[in-house]
């Protein structure tokens, strides 16, 4: 009954850890995702550019 108990606390620190987390990184998302875009497009560019 004891492992079973500490096992319960351990999964509710995770989730809560993952939730901070989340609440950290969420608002951070969108830029994230728009500064992988912009990268992309100007990696894109460039080995257009730079290729024979």
């Amino acid at each position: 009954m004891k492992k079973a108990r500490n096992f319960l606390l351990l999964l509710l620190l995770a989730a809560l850890t993952i939730n901070a987390l989340w609440i950290a990184i969420a608002p951070l998302v969108p830029y994230i995702v728009s500064a992988l875009a912009v990268v992309l497009v100007m990696g894109f560019i460039y080995y257009r550019m730079t290729r024979w």
